[in-house]
């Protein structure tokens, strides 16, 4: 992947940073598209919580699978 900085063009800059789409033509017929980047949303540790629960045997052996051991 290729990046560069857009210091030369602060209209488009501008214009990205405002939410627009910009497409590249190439003889009147589209290329590629530039699109800004969603923001990361920050994670945060136990943002999980009670979404799922595990078993109390969760690491015991499990009896179907004796014949593979």
């Amino acid at each position: 992947m290729l990046t560069l900085e857009i210091e030369q063009k602060p209209e488009l800059l501008s214009l990205i940073q405002q939410g627009e789409e910009i497409i590249l033509l190439e003889h009147n017929s589209p290329i590629a598209k530039i699109i800004p980047l969603a923001p990361k949303a920050k994670r945060s540790l136990g943002s999980a919580t009670g979404l799922f629960t595990m078993s109390d045997d969760f690491n015991k052996p499990v009896s179907d699978f004796n014949d593979y051991q």
